[in-house]
């Protein structure tokens, strides 16, 4: 008897799974925000005597919103872990760290509450982190693009340029993440 069953049950299951969806972010209940976000965040150390003395991760927010895309910034979401206690992020951290694009300086950077509902849309989320929302001018970023093009590709050419988010501590040590930027 349950041979015949058998094969019914086979044809059964072989029928429910061909009509899945392809896409593996479908079967999770988070928005398209954090599937795009999932695919711009980078993470990165900064490591003296294999001893990790800052951690940097970042979402580029350009890539993921269009309504940020369409600002006059790049702007990132950035989370940033001192571990040494004696360089404590909140009272120190600008004196003896520089956050900067390409060697720009932030036009601002803006510190995120825990009670933000960015924190729920994290893909990358360190408990122990300070989270920022770091703007840099856009202006500033493609001149600095077109003064390294040579004359005949500022007008032939359409590229996408690598953008480098740089931590860098006073003492020379530093990490960088690297994006894709549209000109």
């Amino acid at each position: 008897m349950t041979k015949i069953y058998l094969p019914f049950i086979c044809l059964f299951a072989l029928i429910l799974s061909g009509c899945t969806k392809p896409n593996a972010m479908t079967n999770f209940n988070y928005g398209n925000f954090y599937a795009k976000s999932l695919q711009h965040t980078f993470k990165n150390d900064i490591v003296k005597n294999n001893d990790v003395i800052a951690m940097l991760n970042a979402t580029y927010l350009n890539k993921v919103d269009n309504v940020v895309h369409q600002g006059t910034e790049e702007v990132f979401l950035v989370g940033i872990f001192i571990s040494n206690k004696s360089d404590k992020i909140d009272e120190n951290f600008h004196l003896k760290y520089q956050l900067t694009l390409n060697d720009i300086k932030a036009n601002s950077i803006i510190k995120l509450e825990k009670s933000n509902k960015m924190y729920a849309k994290m893909p990358l989320y360190n408990p122990w982190a300070k989270y920022y929302i770091v703007k840099y001018s856009k202006d500033k970023l493609n001149s600095h693009f077109l003064k390294n093009l040579k004359y005949k590709e500022k007008y032939s050419k359409f590229e996408y340029e690598t953008i480098k988010l740089k931590l860098e501590k006073n003492s020379g040590e530093s990490t960088e993440l690297n994006f894709l930027k549209a000109l």
